[in-house]
């Protein structure tokens, strides 16, 4: 798989400029956290906080 591909799957936008070298940009993927992930992580955690659901 192409970086750009692991970027898209991972939810980076298009106009995210990755460094030329490869093993530096498949770490950049690798420990992100993709923001529908984090998203839905927040709402649970906030729930389970404070009684809010959305």
């Amino acid at each position: 798989m192409s970086i750009e591909g692991a970027a898209i799957l991972q939810g980076f936008p298009s106009w995210y400029e990755f460094p030329k070298e490869t093993a530096t940009a498949g770490s950049i993927i690798g420990y992100s956290v993709p923001p529908s992930f984090a998203t839905q992580l927040f709402i649970s955690a906030q729930s389970k906080l404070f009684g809010v659901t959305v």
